[in-house]
């Protein structure tokens, strides 16, 4: 009988101190494994919906260029000249940016630009071009809201060369650009924008993130009829 009770006992035998300590050890590896896992995901995601909002926005300014210099006398000396750009090697250091005041080439007088000097407001529209005023004016940056509610801003550019008419010949118009005045031919532009992003409204002033990234687009520009 005593021998009957002793394999009963070793039948109904729990787990020890050891194996649920190795149990508790690997679902917490599990655990710690899949939180890692989806706090990369979830960063990965909210840089692809940053990074699409950016390349919206560079496309919305893109458009606007594209209108002020085919449409207004915008290009002969509204643009203006800044240099200092040193984040990117690969881009050039001086580059055009809005000036701090568009209404003259605006019909009605009507401006998105808004003026600052020094620091920001989070207030305004998400598609107002913020001129950040400095001395020297070549040291002027231009921004524009990425994701406002996030307090992500990008910061745009670019730069323009001549090009000659066999350079964008379609359908052998030679591409016919006027001077920017409307008056007499001259020759068109290649246009190339920057956008750069993210920066983020540190004590009213626009910093870089370290992972800085760049969109670039190019098209043709010049006055037209």
């Amino acid at each position: 009988m005593r021998c009957s009770d002793n394999s009963r006992l070793k039948r109904q035998r729990g787990f020890t101190m050891i194996e649920v300590m190795t149990a508790a050890m690997i679902l917490s590896g599990m655990v710690i494994g899949i939180g890692s896992g989806w706090v990369v995901a979830d960063r990965e995601v909210t840089h692809l919906i940053t990074k699409q909002k950016a390349i919206f926005m560079a496309n919305a300014e893109m458009e606007r260029l594209t209108t002020l210099y085919g449409t207004t006398s915008f290009g002969s000396s509204g643009p203006a000249s800044t240099t200092g750009y040193t984040e990117t090697a690969a881009f050039p250091s001086t580059r055009l940016i809005y000036p701090t005041d568009l209404s003259a080439y605006l019909s009605g007088g009507q401006d998105y630009t808004v003026n600052t000097v020094g620091t920001f407001t989070n207030a305004g529209s998400d598609f107002q071009v913020w001129v950040q005023s400095n001395t020297p004016s070549s040291l002027n940056r231009a921004y524009v809201w990425i994701d406002q509610d996030h307090n992500i801003m990008g910061r745009i550019s670019w730069t323009t060369s001549n090009i000659t008419p066999s350079a964008c010949t379609v359908g052998g118009d030679g591409c016919p650009c006027l001077a920017p005045s409307g008056v007499g031919s001259a020759n068109c532009k290649m246009l190339t924008f920057y956008m750069e992003y993210p920066y983020h409204m540190v004590s009213n002033s626009p910093v870089a993130e370290s992972n800085l990234r760049t969109i670039t687009l190019s098209t043709i520009v010049g006055r037209h009829l």
